[in-house]
């Protein structure tokens, strides 16, 4: 007995010594008897605290915000994204109710077109500068004297490079549109004097062409070209300089061409060379007037928010391809 005492002792010394060290232990009625009745202690169990319950996020758009629900403006953004939407519902459950907001949508969507093409045809009507017509006359005579002007610039660029120059057509023996090429070729230097060398990249006549014939020596193959008949200009052909070829090459085309699409090829090969008059090349830019440069249009800079800062920035630039 006295020995149990004094273990009891001992070990409620032991336990108020743990607990002052370790301030999270403590000892409860509940364990002293159950250690002085030889039974196991059990803990007193914790009441579960109820978890809160999870809010699920309104959707966001890709921009950070909240989805709008309900109704919202029907502006050209509004359109991009439901418009779609509504179109596949419709295709696939094809409702009335699903059918008929699909076909309001698509109503909403011309009548804004209708809406924005009137004030577009007022603009261009009342500035000068964004009046095609102003630009190019596409009015019956005017347009039929600009495709005149172009036609005679193109006829006289051939005649211009017909001087410095010639083609080299190659063909080959199997070619079925290379006997049709070497006719028109002729025309050309029959009317605006061009001369042609005709290249049998195999070493046979086209058929029915009876005509002068070289076998060619590599340049076909050193062109990178692909078909027969290819048209190929030649400005003021030189020969060779002991290997190294010394001559300028401008593909002109691959495939058949008929006499005026061929005309209009050598005349825009020679533009794009610099090889033409001052006039000449004037009259083939017939198009182009009133178009602005590529260098003014690289280095052009606008403010989005400032609409009105559009007219007063690209006047200038658009007048000088007036003059």
């Amino acid at each position: 007995m006295k020995n149990a005492i004094t273990l009891l002792v001992s070990l409620s010394f032991a336990a108020g010594s743990y607990a002052q060290s370790d301030k999270t232990v403590r000892i409860d009625d509940a364990y002293g008897d159950a250690f002085t009745n030889y039974t196991p202690y059990i803990a007193p169990q914790k009441k579960a605290q109820p978890k809160p319950k999870q809010v699920t996020p309104p959707a966001l758009t890709q921009e950070g915000k909240q989805e709008p629900k309900g109704e919202q403006k029907v502006d050209v953004e509004w359109l991009i994204k439901n418009y779609p939407m509504l179109e596949k519902r419709a295709i696939d459950n094809p409702s009335e109710e699903n059918i008929s907001a699909h076909l309001y949508a698509k109503r909403i969507i011309m009548d804004k077109a209708q809406r924005f093409e009137e004030m577009h045809m007022k603009v261009v009507n009342e500035d000068p500068l964004l009046n095609e017509n102003n630009r190019v006359p596409y009015a019956s005579a005017g347009a039929q004297s600009i495709r005149n002007a172009d036609y005679l610039a193109q006829q006289k660029a051939v005649r211009e490079l017909g001087e410095v120059g010639g083609l080299v057509a190659f063909v080959d023996g199997g070619c079925r549109f290379c006997a049709m090429q070497v006719p028109v070729l002729a025309m050309l230097k029959t009317n605006y004097g061009m001369e042609t060398l005709v290249v049998s990249i195999d070493g046979r006549r086209p058929k029915g062409y009876a005509g002068p014939i070289v076998v060619d020596n590599g340049l076909y193959k050193k062109l990178d070209l692909k078909l027969t008949p290819s048209i190929v200009y030649v400005p003021k052909p030189k020969g060779y300089e002991g290997d190294a070829d010394p001559n300028k090459y401008l593909v002109v085309s691959q495939g058949f061409y008929a006499a005026d699409e061929l005309t209009k090829l050598i005349a825009f090969a020679g533009h794009n060379m610099k090889l033409l008059s001052a006039e000449t090349t004037r009259d083939l830019d017939v198009w182009t007037r009133g178009v602005a440069s590529t260098q003014d249009l690289q280095s052009l800079t606008l403010d989005p928010e400032k609409p009105e800062t559009f007219k007063k920035k690209l006047q200038p630039i658009l007048l000088k391809q007036y003059q």
